[in-house]
């Protein structure tokens, strides 16, 4: 019945993460997964924007680029959308293997149910869910006394496809100070801690180099600009989910309270911090909370899952069937979900030829990653949401034309803007339809587009 149950789990996490694409950021990293396909190599600089263009960037997850790119280029948007759908299969999977030490079948649902409804939220096709996979390999490692050197593939991997990689070494210590506070035998922390640090270090070895390593901490660096990006901020608890990632909380102080142990608050506190600091860092808190849960929240109900019978084999074919029908239904949808995007606006400056021209575009970060997925390097975008790679300098300008602070038209000037296309609702829209310096050529109920009148490229 246990098998069945999780099954059921991850064909449901699966069939979600089929879904048609939102999300702007795995645009840009499908159309360099594009690049690198394309050219055999990955981009040291900006190909993208007329801003930035050859600045350095470190492509610091350029496993997954490449990943998406080979998919793309060979299976399409369906392709990448099963990618999608495995990767979160997967991580279910094994999210449930690490709650088996947990001795009832409801205890297990409990926990691999709240991590589910707390993950989903950020289980979308990013570079994230590949470290938070490596998170719970990492997690399992420990928790079965697996072969410490098998964190030498893991951390070389995870450091080469997201910049989360920092936090499987502090998991590691978190759970060793633990133990040890426990006066337990720590070795397995212990040995696996200094095969991480060997896989961490060997993940200088590839196309980034040593600067791999140092793309975390440059990045913390940018916290001027960080703080204004909402998955950087400070949960204010008004979404589900970060309300059930409270219940969590709660639910895990309440385990210490009737079962305390060192090794399951240090994680606890370590990791719960990390995430009240960053909203971004909930997913990896909310998995790192499982092996206190197991231990300490694992007597609910009588069943133990072991039962034997035809109940668990109906069970797992009716969980097939459902999961292909649903997986099925899915993936006939288009690959991307655009309602929220200037789909028609960007039609129009095709139509117009300001796209793949001379002409320079201003639109906002998220539009910046969408013409990135549409154009590739055709087109030169303004801005997209690479806050680790623009100059500061631009990226205060940025926010003071998205503002519509005083000093928005000179920005626009400073950077030789002909047409502006920004939403329909931010304050610029409705500076640029009262300015004598910009003409309104275009506007829905998504964006308005402006061009400078008398421009030398463009005609308004």
């Amino acid at each position: 019945m246990a098998d069945s149950i999780g099954a059921a789990l991850t064909a449901f996490a699966a069939c979600l993460a089929m879904r048609p694409v939102a999300d702007n950021s795995f645009f840009t990293h499908v159309a360099t997964g594009r690049i690198i396909v394309e050219t055999h190599a990955v981009p040291t600089v900006d190909p993208y924007s007329f801003t930035a263009g050859g600045e350095p960037w470190v492509v610091q997850s350029w496993f997954v680029s490449t990943l998406y790119g080979l998919v793309d280029s060979w299976a399409g948007g369906v392709g990448l959308r099963l990618l999608s759908g495995l990767v979160v299969g997967v991580l279910m999977a094994l999210v449930w293997w690490l709650t088996a030490p947990a001795r009832t079948l409801a205890s297990r649902i409990i926990i691999a149910g709240l991590v589910l409804v707390v993950g989903l939220t950020f289980w979308v096709p990013r570079p994230l869910l590949f470290g938070l996979v490596f998170l719970v390999l990492t997690m399992l490692l420990i928790e079965r006394r697996w072969d410490p050197r098998w964190m030498v593939p893991i951390m070389w991997f995870w450091a080469n496809s997201h910049g989360s990689f920092p936090l499987g070494l502090v998991a590691i210590g978190a759970f060793a100070v633990g133990r040890r506070l426990d006066r337990e035998d720590a070795a397995v922390e212990q040995k696996a801690l200094l095969w991480a640090g060997v896989g961490t270090v060997l993940a200088a070895v590839g196309p980034i180099g040593p600067k791999l390593l140092l793309f975390p901490i440059n990045l913390l660096g940018r916290t001027e600009i960080l703080k204004l990006v909402k998955e950087w901020q400070s949960p204010d608890f008004s979404e589900l989910y970060a309300r059930l990632f409270l219940v969590q909380i709660v639910l895990a102080i309440v385990v210490l309270v009737r079962k305390p142990s060192y090794r399951a608050v240090v994680p606890l506190l370590v990791f719960v911090a990390a995430a009240l600091l960053g909203l971004r860092n909930i997913p990896l808190a909310s998995l790192v909370l499982i092996p206190g849960f197991v231990v300490g929240f694992g007597r609910i109900g009588s069943l133990d899952g072991r039962e034997r019978g035809p109940a668990p084999m109906v069970l797992l074919g009716v969980v097939a069937v459902l999961g292909l029908a649903g997986g099925s239904t899915l993936l006939a949808q288009p690959t991307y979900e655009l309602s929220t995007y200037p789909v028609a606006g960007i039609a129009w400056l095709d139509d117009h030829h300001l796209i793949g021209t001379d002409a320079r575009v201003a639109t906002s970060d998220q539009h910046g990653n969408l013409l990135e997925l549409l154009y590739g390097t055709r087109h030169r975008s303004f801005f997209d949401d690479r806050f680790d790679m623009y100059p500061l300098p631009f990226t205060r300008d940025y926010l003071v034309l998205n503002s519509a602070q005083t000093g928005w038209n000179d920005v626009l000037h400073r950077y030789d803007v002909d047409v502006v296309m920004w939403s329909r609702t931010a304050p610029l829209a409705s500076v640029l339809e009262e300015s004598s310096t910009w003409r309104v050529q275009y506007q829905d109920d998504a964006v308005v587009i402006a061009c400078r009148r008398g421009g030398p490229r463009v005609a308004c």
